[in-house]
């Protein structure tokens, strides 16, 4: 898995990204209407998204997804086996200034009931998007509120709800907006100024000119803050919706003789027929509930605010919902499935490490959380490349339908030899992944063959081809490449329907041609490994099933565990020749794997208008496609690094 020289990345080519990403989102948010729906309509911004992240579970669970503020509903669908979710969520904290401090938003907690292959809807709240909208700023010097955070049935029926703070008013003195309930939000602290919080459903009463909170079964929206010269705060948003502040045509700020009010709190819910142990907290003015739990995170920085909080001079905080779940049988142990003796030139990126989590009867385990960590005895400086923040030394992912889990890229932050381990490790299970760092001249590439399909017992239609140089010089004809199938199970993929292992010679190029590669009846994704002395390089091949026999989905009736309806939510790696380079199946002591099965994974998009969407779909996908282009350039640019070219 040696790359080639480093591709220097400048800094306009930085800005055209940046300005590429930002184009392509406008244009997916344009085109992406607004969806109708039985919840509010905040919540009708777009297409759902993507569930969530994962992230590590605590204590007595197996997998666990964090869900942080989008620009529109996130759906999640029950994993299989699962009839119970902890639930913690936090309300967005309101907007805070140097004149009053914005309120805290609210928190829920307690054990959701579910029913598995259920799909639950999920709206975080934070600027601009949450499941209730808080109430706007009167005028000048005003904030708004904080928008809610709420769980629904697919239907739209609430769950849970975690309210939205107040935003503080205008012109005050010692002002404090309300705070998000509980099962009421409180009032802001004005005198006869302060927008009422919500009780229960009802929304609180505007004082003044300002606008009163809805109540649940018109939305749950905060008032809007009054008008004037100094405006009202809004009223967060919640079950129901706290009341907005009233504004003033004239204001003084001295003494202790407030001219506006701030907005009052959003309340919180929790369905009493579908939560167990319903917790609802509240916080203390602007402190935010439950800041010992440890899902809850701060701002990173003196500026802004942490989860749920108030804005001090600042805005409130965003709100987050965590969900973690037991799965019965849970995981016994997780292969190494990828990267087995992995082995890289100093300096350069390694390829992704994979494991497989499977359940004492051999099965695979999905929508179980991978903590990936690194251990870095020889001082390597090893780090995983991560998107949505910095580079790090932990990653999280989720199995797959088939208990398959992957690592990120992996970096290296120094030019010394040795060797690292990345531990990877669940409800359960452990394993240590063992990369070598050691000079090689030799470089191995893919020069054809990667990501093709084939159906059960046909032949793959192109060869496999890996180039060798050596010394930066292509090889001599004759130089021997092992081609490897890493896994050992009687319905993997074969050379010549027969051979697990090949070894064949180059021609003048510096080019071997591996035999022809015949599908077993296993389906999913296989990795073949190419190798000389210590170089490597991965090819990634999937099996479909065939004779017009239809592909089996997660949770079908052969009983596939359900996979989680997840993209991809864990910290992805960069962009890499192959989409993908691990394997499905379990590894024996000899790190060969002792399965057929490989894992599922699409190496082919599709036609765009089988999504059902027609124009508009193609429209989105091709919007949607361009973010993505700018925001990986605009990701990658400013670092040199080591890439690829391995070609395919």
């Amino acid at each position: 898995m040696h790359h080639g020289p480093a591709v220097p990345r400048r800094a306009g080519f930085r800005l055209g990204a940046a300005a590429l990403t930002f184009a392509a989102l406008a244009a997916g948010t344009a085109l992406s209407g607004a969806p109708a729906g039985a919840v509010p309509a905040a919540t009708a911004a777009g297409s759902p998204a993507p569930a969530g992240k994962a992230c590590t579970p605590t204590e007595g669970f197996s997998g666990c997804r964090l869900f942080v503020p989008t620009d529109a509903k996130q759906d999640f669908k029950v994993p299989s086996g699962v009839t119970g979710l902890d639930v913690r969520a936090w309300g967005e904290g309101g907007t805070g200034n140097s004149m009053a401090h914005g309120g805290a938003g609210g928190f829920v907690a307690g054990t959701l009931k579910v029913t598995p292959g259920e799909v639950l809807s999920l709206a975080v709240g934070g600027p601009g998007f949450g499941d209730a909208l808080a109430g706007k700023a009167g005028s000048r010097g005003a904030e708004r509120g904080g928008n809610s955070s709420a769980i629904r049935t697919s239907g739209g029926s609430a769950l849970v709800v975690a309210g939205g703070g107040g935003g503080a008013g205008g012109d005050i003195a010692h002002g404090q907006a309300g705070t998000a309930g509980g099962e009421n939000g409180q009032d802001g602290t004005e005198k006869d100024r302060g927008g009422k919080g919500a009780t229960g459903a009802k929304g609180g009463a505007g004082t003044g000119n300002g606008a009163a909170g809805a109540d649940h079964a018109k939305g749950g929206a905060g008032g809007a803050g009054g008008a004037g010269r100094y405006g009202g705060g809004g009223g967060g948003a919640g079950y129901a919706g706290g009341g907005g502040g009233t504004g003033a045509e004239t204001g003084s700020s001295t003494g202790n003789d407030p001219t506006t009010g701030s907005g009052g709190g959003g309340s919180s819910y929790a369905e009493p027929a579908r939560v167990d142990d319903a917790r609802l907290v509240v916080g203390d003015r602007y402190t935010a509930p439950e800041k010992k739990d440890p899902f809850w995170a701060s701002a990173g920085n003196p500026i802004d605010s942490g989860v749920a909080e108030g804005g001090v001079n600042a805005p409130g905080g965003p709100g987050r919902i965590v969900l973690q779940w037991r799965q019965s049988p849970g995981t016994d142990r997780l292969i190494q499935v990828s990267g087995t003796d992995a082995t890289t030139n100093p300096g350069t990126d390694v390829e992704p490490l994979a494991v497989v989590a499977r359940d004492k009867d051999g099965k695979p385990v999905a929508d179980t959380s991978v903590t990936f960590t690194v251990e870095d005895p020889d001082g390597l400086k090893p780090f995983f490349y991560l998107t949505g923040g910095p580079d790090g030394d932990e990653a999280v992912v989720a199995t797959d339908a088939q208990g398959r889990a992957q690592t990120p890229w992996i970096g290296l932050g120094s030019r010394k030899e040795g060797s690292f381990t990345v531990r990877a490790k669940t409800q359960g299970a452990t394993a240590a992944l063992t990369v070598r760092v050691k000079a090689s001249p030799y470089t191995v590439s893919r020069a054809g063959g990667n990501e093709q399909k084939a159906e059960q017992g046909q032949d793959f239609a192109d060869a496999l081809l890996a180039r060798v140089v050596k010394s930066g010089e292509t090889v001599p004809a004759g130089t021997e490449v092992e081609f490897r199938v890493e896994d050992t199970g009687e319905d993997a993929p074969r050379f010549e329907g027969e051979d697990r292992v090949v070894r064949v010679k180059t021609d003048d190029s510096g080019v071997a041609t591996a035999p022809a590669l015949t599908a077993g009846e296993g389906t999913g994704t296989y990795t073949v490994a190419a190798s000389v002395g210590d170089a490597m390089t991965q090819f990634a091949v999937e099996v479909v099933p065939g004779d017009g026999s239809p592909e089996p989905g997660p949770g079908d009736e052969s009983g596939s565990p359900s996979a989680s309806p997840t993209a991809d939510p864990s910290p992805s790696a960069e962009p890499s020749p192959s989409s993908s380079t691990a394997i499905s199946g379990t590894t024996g002591g000899d790190g060969t794997s002792t399965t057929g099965g490989g894992t599922s994974t699409a190496l082919d998009g599709g036609s765009l208008a089988s999504t059902g969407a027609g124009g508009m779909g193609l429209l989105l996908a091709a919007a949607a496609a361009l973010a993505a282009v700018g925001f990986a350039a605009f990701r990658l640019a400013p670092r040199l690094k080591p890439r690829s070219r391995d070609g395919a």
